[in-house]
């Protein structure tokens, strides 16, 4: 054997021996974060294209506390940890949306304690869902701000891939709903507040179009929110070009948008506007065969705005069949249903 191919096998062997010695250094974090790469790549994207959203909030609840642990071996899950704390929170959103509900029928039926003991329930419930999306948006600065070496929404960045442009997305959208049902719950968790004026900088960051219409939808919400920024904007406007998108894209998470930011005003014609134009789209529309837990996710928020409205105006939630209608207006029954169930 040459000495020249001698000497290029002692050098590649030295590398290889470098390699290992490091990844020996620390075994148990390299296996964790390659756990974590491989339930990234491989577990996360058919969740995304389901569209049970109950279904992803209880898988979030299971499979936390398992992967979260993965940092005391020294691996980083701050990223998958913004997506499961945020569907976990669903799942705590989902109880506390239930005692409204309750309250409001108490409250209906002037049953007071039982309209004090819903509400009660609905401010411990909205409670945990905003420790979990503030745990969830915590990490998700962490991480950003650490791996791309930026400050939310003071300065942005190129994303390595689709999945790290879609968890920012996501962690902004989820510190905003940590906000909102901190305030529910009376704020119980201390939230911070100016996560809103962060999050509508940081926004901008992401490209509309690639995103369904929700960056500026979201943006549009924090206008109507945040004293003196909606000045010289056509927020509604804004909402309904970002709904478009949204149709066009298969995911409806503007329309679920534009009806929170109604509810916000307390403008019911838009919020009934919102509700009809998500169930009123094109016959042909089909959810994004990617993302079809988003527009799962919006189908929720709007479903329970219908149901709040019912409610209030009739007692029941939104009857099977009747989503965009309501129960002050002409209702003609679908076929197969009794028009006394509408009633």
């Amino acid at each position: 054997m040459s000495g020249s191919s001698l000497l290029r096998r002692g050098f590649a062997g030295a590398i290889i021996g470098a390699s290992v010695l490091l990844s020996a250094c620390d075994p148990l974090a390299f296996i964790s974060n390659q756990t974590l790469r491989f339930v990234e790549k491989k577990l996360v994207p058919p969740m995304l294209k389901d569209t049970d959203y109950l279904m992803a909030c209880q898988s979030g609840v299971a499979v936390t506390p398992l992967l979260m642990a993965t940092e005391n071996l020294g691996a980083d899950a701050n990223q998958l940890g913004t997506l499961l704390y945020t569907t976990a929170a669903l799942c705590a959103e989902t109880v506390a949306f239930d005692n409204e509900l309750r309250y409001l029928r108490a409250s209906r039926a002037g049953n007071v304690e039982e309209a004090q003991d819903a509400r009660i329930a609905q401010k411990r419930f909205a409670e945990l869902a905003a420790r979990r999306q503030l745990n969830a948006y915590n990490r998700f600065v962490t991480y950003y701000e650490k791996r791309y070496e930026i400050k939310i929404g003071e300065e942005c960045t190129d994303f390595y891939k689709d999945f790290d442009e879609f968890v920012y997305m996501l962690g902004l959208i989820t510190g905003l709903q940590a906000v909102l049902n901190d305030i529910t719950a009376q704020q119980a968790v201390g939230v911070p507040l100016d996560i809103a004026a962060k999050a509508e900088r940081a926004f901008s960051c992401l490209d509309n179009k690639k995103w369904w219409g929700v960056p500026v939808a979201a943006r549009a919400v924090i206008w109507n929110v945040l004293p003196g920024l909606d000045e010289g904007k056509d927020v509604w406007g804004a909402f309904n070009a970002s709904m478009a998108l949204g149709e066009a894209a298969g995911v409806r998470l503007p329309h679920a948008m534009y009806a929170l930011s109604a509810v916000g005003k307390d403008d019911n014609a838009r919020v009934r506007d919102a509700i009809r134009r998500f169930t009123a789209v094109k016959e042909d529309f089909k959810p994004n065969p990617q993302y079809g837990l988003v527009d799962s996710l919006a189908g929720f928020i709007v479903l329970s705005l219908s149901d709040k409205l019912w409610t209030e105006g009739a007692g029941t939630r939104t009857p099977p069949g009747s989503l965009g209608k309501f129960w002050d207006e002409k209702v003609e029954a679908p076929e197969g249903v009794d028009v006394g169930d509408l009633l």
